[in-house]
């Protein structure tokens, strides 16, 4: 179904997700449990399977999660369809699991780490690209990275907060929702649920709502769709002064999402080294794409 950071399968009843690695192994367990907090919330999420016991499921560096298969309709969602699930996990302050504390650097930071300690090969073919793409070093990529990092860091400690903390999606994208086919009564649409809980955490409401406003600003899409959610939500980061600095984040956070997953993917290499020279220009203009 999807492979960007982790393997997404579609086996009904069930939809399977695949990670590897020892960070991907603490992240299971813990959103196993999440979900099984919101689903006794009542949260518009999807549910983990609970006939498959015990999860995760570990099979050397692999682990999996197992959930249960939503039929959907076909339109893709759109940025309303967000609204009112992150509304609804919005009004939660905590939940009965330990959550972290949002700090999305780190995890940018992460990825940028497993990019250097890629196995000789991968790494070689990932300094190739980079001096192909970018006429820049692999190590010097990298470094320029942490650097934006060291100042993303700086310029969030400055961010006046406009809603207060609490529970958070985390990466709240309209292809993190799911709208699931009506039920007996066809004239009735089933509510949107929210999937991908991998970045649920203790956080600003505002950075469930940057996804949209970027996508508008970044990704060409289309801005009624976009007031369809302000609408709906019943706020604009646009006009806020912290979205300037909420925007470079995301930016971050799209630019090192893959950077250490590139080999045999040269659609997503392409994707990522057009991003790339856009943020090192200071080119806020140029229309990003999907990864596929």
């Amino acid at each position: 179904m999807k492979y960007t950071m982790n393997a997404v399968f579609e086996a009904p009843p069930f939809v399977i997700r695949l990670a590897a690695g020892q960070h991907a192994a603490t992240l299971a367990q813990r959103v196993v449990s999440v979900s099984e907090c919101l689903a006794k919330a009542g949260m518009p999420t999807v549910r983990i399977a609970s006939s498959v016991a015990p999860q995760p499921i570990f099979s050397g560096d692999w682990v999996a999660t197992v959930w249960e298969y939503v039929p959907t309709v076909r339109d893709e969602p759109k940025p309303a369809d967000l609204a009112a699930p992150l509304r609804a996990l919005h009004r939660l302050d905590q939940l009965d699991v330990a959550l972290p504390r949002w700090s999305p650097v780190e995890k940018f930071r992460r990825r940028l780490a497993a990019a250097a300690s890629l196995p000789p090969q991968e790494a070689e073919e990932l300094d190739q690209w980079s001096r192909d793409e970018l006429g820049l070093s692999a190590s010097d990529l990298l470094r320029d990275l942490h650097r934006r990092c060291d100042d993303a860091e700086e310029e969030l400690d400055r961010v006046v907060w406009q809603l207060p903390w609490g529970v958070i999606h985390g990466d709240a994208h309209t292809g993190n929702i799911l709208l699931p086919l009506p039920g007996d009564d066809a004239m009735v649409r089933a509510d949107p649920l929210l999937c991908d809980l991998d970045g649920v955490c203790i956080g600003p409401r505002e950075w469930d709502l940057v996804p949209t406003a970027h996508g508008a600003t970044r990704f060409g899409r289309s801005r009624v769709d976009y007031q369809g959610f302000v609408d709906a939500y019943g706020m604009d980061l646009t006009g806020w002064e912290g979205w300037s600095i909420l925007r470079g984040v995301r930016e971050l956070q799209l630019v090192t999402s893959t950077i250490d997953a590139l080999a045999g993917r040269p659609d997503v290499a392409g994707e990522l080294a057009h991003r790339i020279r856009s943020l090192f220009s200071g080119d806020r203009r140029t229309t990003w794409r999907r990864y596929r």
